[in-house]
């Protein structure tokens, strides 16, 4: 047996018996190599001049600090340009207002050491009273994760509140990373725009999730000024990784007779998992593509294929007149009704037959994409900062919205 193999099958008897072990290993591990950077960083030295508590939050008026994984020094930052975090900001923008909204962009090639105090220095400065980022990894590069440092130094120094955005929470390294977060301060939210976290930090503490990542109605404005009035050409789009089972029940819809367009937002052509992911076109380019499918398909699934997730593309969809069909439960019937402004399916073998109802139908088809886009107009940015009140207000915390 190889030795790889022999440890694997250890590790997994061990975690029979001793429940968290690989979680207990992850804490002692990320433990030292704080304790390490902490070190290395000097941080009492660099903050000398904020060694306690700075006012409490509740004293200033909303300011909102958005610290971007690709910021302004990025193309893609501007409206419908596919850049998540622009989104975030602006959308704050159009939730809490324009004056309560800083972006903080980290310089490339910055030491950890040195952006966590530029950070820390322009937090308190700038009397901010909530600080958004995505905690996954380090912004620019993303090539590790030292949040749980900065907030250790942070959360001692500032009274804010600290929303930390989670992309992909199923992968269990990036929720047991999140926890060692948590433990500093309880002044620290999780927000994720996947999947329900309640509970997941500590028990009985309220966190944020699932909720929609935002598109502006800046940049909804941009796409329709440049995709303007299009035919919705195809009955039913895939856009995504052509997983085999995915190529299957696209050739099942192809043998009923129904138009199918595989990434119908690309020049090429994809036919398989690698092409699917490779050139990828313009946002914009996408966001048309879903506008010319009557409906589109959407997997919950995750990329960790551990559980279901709340995946943006019903949001995208939807804003653009698109049916979606989606598989996810206590996810998407969080915002949207099921049958009248989603459609739903349990398996890919029931797809065919869902497709040939709705296209049977064309006045139920055009209501339930009204319905959608409709819905999705109505909570491009609420459900994002919404959902962040309402959690916040959950844990006694301050509100953007007061």
């Amino acid at each position: 047996m190889a030795l790889n193999t022999m440890r694997a099958r250890l590790g997994s008897a061990v975690s029979r018996f001793v429940p968290n072990v690989d979680a207990r290993a992850f804490r002692r591990a990320r433990k030292a190599e704080r304790l390490r950077l902490t070190v290395a960083g000097e941080y009492e030295k660099r903050l000398a001049g904020f060694s306690s508590l700075v006012e409490g939050h509740s004293v200033h008026e909303t300011h909102i600090v958005v610290v971007p994984m690709e910021g302004p020094s990025y193309e893609n930052w501007m409206p419908a340009g596919g850049n998540f975090f622009y989104e975030i900001a602006q959308s704050a923008r159009e939730y809490a207002g324009a004056d309560k909204v800083t972006i903080f962009e980290v310089l490339e090639n910055e030491s950890v050491a040195d952006w966590h105090e530029h950070l820390i220095r322009f937090l308190i400065n700038e009397k901010a009273t909530h600080l958004v980022a995505q905690i996954e990894t380090d912004p620019n590069p993303p090539n590790q994760a030292t949040w749980d440092v900065l907030w250790a130094q942070l959360s001692t120094r500032w009274g804010g509140v600290f929303l930390g955005v989670l992309f992909d929470s199923a992968f269990r390294m990036i929720t047991l990373s999140a926890r060692e977060i948590a433990q500093f301060s309880d002044r620290f939210v999780i927000v994720d725009i996947c999947m329900p976290m309640d509970n997941s930090m500590k028990r009985g503490r309220p966190e944020v999730g699932p909720v929609n990542m935002p598109i502006s109605n800046e940049s909804l404005a941009a796409l329709d000024a440049a995709i303007g009035e299009v035919d919705q050409i195809h009955d039913v789009s895939f856009i995504g990784a052509l997983y085999p089972y995915r190529v299957e029940m696209i050739e099942a819809l192809r043998a009923h007779g129904v138009d199918v367009a595989v990434n119908p937002h690309r020049a090429d052509v994809t036919r398989d998992f690698h092409e699917s992911r490779t050139n990828q076109p313009t946002y914009v380019d996408y966001m048309r593509g879903l506008a010319q499918s009557k409906m589109t398909i959407n997997f919950s699934v995750s990329s960790s294929l551990n559980g279901q997730q709340l995946k943006t593309r019903i949001l995208e969809g939807s804003s653009m007149g698109c049916l979606v069909l989606t598989d996810d439960v206590d996810r998407s019937d969080r915002f949207w009704v099921p049958g009248d402004e989603v459609g739903y399916f349990t398996d890919p073998s029931e797809v065919p037959a869902l497709v040939e109802s709705y296209l049977a139908d064309p006045e139920r088809l055009a209501r339930a994409q009204a319905a959608g886009k409709a819905r999705a107009r109505s909570i491009n940015v609420t459900s994002f900062w919404g959902g962040i009140d309402a959690g916040l207000a959950a844990r006694g915390l301050p509100q953007l919205r007061g």
